[in-house]
């Protein structure tokens, strides 16, 4: 994993819960609710590779690796 792939993930934990921008490579962005949380794993934490994005109701899955930076909204 890279420590670009890794820092996104680390701010998509930070801001779990929270009206967000998330801008994605090619310049596509989603405006809403950020949900990414980290599962407990055997002496490790696991990050997953997709978030949720919901925007208007209605959930938006996209991986990690194509999210450019991820802000307030």
């Amino acid at each position: 994993m890279s420590d670009y792939t890794q820092a996104i993930k680390t701010q998509a934990v930070t801001m779990n819960g929270q009206a967000v921008v998330v801008n994605l490579v090619g310049g596509q962005s989603l405006t809403g609710t950020l949900a990414y949380a980290t599962a407990a794993a055997y002496f490790s934490t696991t990050y997953p590779d997709v978030l949720t994005v919901t925007v208007a109701g209605k959930a938006h899955t996209v991986r990690v690796d194509h999210v450019s930076s991820i802000g307030q909204g």
